[in-house]
């Protein structure tokens, strides 16, 4: 059957190249989502502690906090409440009327007002709930003025941060000696890399921080989980660590029925994190937490970036287009110029990917990525050029990756990996041999593995409790419950893969594909971490209960 058509005529495979995203809302622009009342007054109550406190609220809305704090407050107290937005300082004025403290209504940004509230730190309380702005919302200009005014201070902001991160590190320093924070932050502070800086900082500027997190949404109208950040103590002269503490609850009407913070505290274990942990490790038992802590001393154990590079995989610019089916490239005449590829995380099963996965992967799945590397446009079938126009038409060609190429349609970085490794995981990381010599796209990770290194074993050694737990204290989770490991992150997972010979592989090949993932951590808990690291029967348990805990913690929030 002759399938060629005139380039005129609908091409042989017609697709939708759209991306079905839907425009962001202004709300989400700016990042304005309001704080609850009866959060905020809990909040307010515990971190006022005078009549005669002066608070700063850097982004205060429609004036929750403020609120809150004029009821707390006397004649002699005060309030700065700083809103770039009129119509929302203008409810949040308007609710406050009649209020005993001194208020400061300044209808700005917080960034052109900062150096003057700089100059001379004065205030015993900070409150709010800062705009959650990410990277590509953040004004260029606020940036650069808050970079700059961060960069004063000693800071070195990610260039990637999202604007919550400004908002906290300038009003930190607007702080009296013994001053207090409270804040409703994203629950990102615990694992992004764009809040390391922060989370390395804040016990070094109180003498104790506390997180609360919830199992529930607190803004139900979003998909963004938040944690309330207080910081108690404010010391500009300190020559220790503060003391990190934690609590989880189910929901914001749980705290506010709760013990009082400062009492829970106090009850709290102090916890001092790995550089590599972030502080999802801090909800963890006592045991746990130092077992993860202490394994990254251990002399038996290998960073994965010492045997192997993690790279991400392909980015084509459009899935929709580079990324076919079997069929349909035959349809169009690519005679070759079609690879195996593999972009979902489903159809790796085991420490093994095989040509007959990725024969079983295809016949249902889109599995053929577009390589026009090097070949002359003149040579395209009509079928192909058709293919081509139409998605010119639909403006594919115009994507920022598409559009910075010398040819739109040529994807760069096409390489076979030695193995794959999973970037967004359910349950456990998994590093799988690619014996298909296929591709990924970048829902998967690319890894090559160094000279010596058995790639098979290298994979079977990262089925155990420690590394498994271990990645979900370096990776980062959100909304969908779904553990994200990125390149850099993935090269710091612990591996025993020194004791990797004494492996059964088929037994566990055979486990994983059967679907029966804890059976093959038994065998690798037993050879790697018991015989090989000698971990003792309590620390591989306390190191199971590790990974259970955490995974399950982020899979409830699904």
């Amino acid at each position: 059957m002759n399938l060629s058509l005139p380039i005129a005529e609908a091409p042989a495979v017609a697709k939708d190249f759209s991306t079905k995203k839907s425009p962001p809302s202004a709300r989400k622009i700016r990042g304005g989502y309001y704080t609850p009342p009866e959060l905020a007054e809990y909040l307010c109550q515990w971190a006022i502690r005078s009549p005669s406190d002066r608070v700063i609220e850097p982004s205060c809305g429609d004036g929750a906090f403020v609120g809150a704090a004029t009821r707390l407050l006397g004649e002699e107290g005060a309030v700065t409440a700083v809103e770039i937005v009129p119509e929302e300082l203008e409810k949040a004025r308007c609710a406050t009327q009649g209020a005993q403290p001194s208020l400061d209504w300044q209808c700005a940004s917080f960034f052109d007002v900062a150096p003057a509230l700089l100059a001379q730190p004065c205030y015993d309380v900070v409150v709010g709930n800062p705009p959650f702005i990410r990277f590509q919302y953040f004004d260029k200009a606020a940036r650069e003025r808050a970079f700059c005014l961060l960069n004063a201070y000693g800071y070195r902001p990610n260039g990637l941060a999202n604007a919550w991160i400004a908002f906290i590190q300038l009003a930190v320093e607007m702080l009296r000696d013994g001053g207090r924070l409270a804040m409703v932050v994203p629950a990102e502070l615990l694992q992004v890399q764009y809040a390391a800086e922060l989370r390395h900082r804040l016990p070094m500027l109180f003498d104790n921080v506390t997180v609360i997190a919830f199992d529930e949404l607190v803004f139900p109208q979003i998909q963004q989980e938040v944690v309330l950040l207080l910081g108690e103590g404010r010391n500009r002269d300190a020559d220790s660590y503060g003391k990190l503490h934690t609590r989880e609850l189910a929901n914001g009407q749980s705290l506010v029925s709760s013990t009082p913070v400062a009492d829970a505290v106090s009850h709290l274990p102090e916890r001092h994190t790995h550089e590599d942990m972030k502080w999802t490790s801090l909800f963890l038992d006592d045991g746990e937490f130092n077992l993860l802590r202490d394994a990254a001393a251990l002399d038996s154990l290998d960073r994965l970036g010492m045997l192997a590079d993690v790279d991400v995989g392909i980015v084509t610019g459009r899935n929709s287009f580079f990324v076919v089916t079997e069929d349909q490239a035959e349809q169009l005449g690519l005679n070759g110029r079609a690879v195996d590829v593999v972009g979902r995380t489903a159809a790796l099963k085991s420490f093994r990917f095989t040509q007959e996965d990725m024969r079983r992967f295809g016949r249902s799945n889109r599995s053929k990525l577009i390589d026009l590397n090097g070949l002359d446009r003149s040579r395209f079938s009509p079928e192909l050029e058709a293919y081509i126009c139409q998605a010119e038409a639909a403006g594919v060609n115009d994507g920022y990756k598409c559009r910075i190429r010398n040819r739109w349609f040529d994807v760069p970085s096409v390489y076979a990996p030695d193995a794959f490794m999973f970037r967004q995981i359910h349950n456990a990381p998994l590093l799988v041999a690619n014996r298909a010599q296929a591709t990924a796209t970048d829902t998967i990770h690319r890894v090559r593995t160094g000279r010596g290194i058995n790639v098979d074993r290298l994979g079977a050694s990262l089925v155990n409790s420690l590394t498994f737990a271990w990645a979900e204290v370096c990776g980062r989770s959100y909304g969908g419950g779904v553990l994200e490991l990125e390149p850099r992150e993935a090269e710091k997972l612990l591996i025993p893969y020194e004791f990797a010979d004494g492996l059964d592989l088929e037994y566990m090949d055979g486990k994983l594909r059967a679907g029966e993932l804890e059976a093959a951590m038994d065998h690798g808990d037993s050879v790697l971490l018991q015989n090989g690291c000698g971990l003792s029967q309590g620390d591989l348990l306390r190191a199971r209960n590790a990974w259970n805990r955490l995974r399950q913690r982020r899979q409830r929030r699904k």
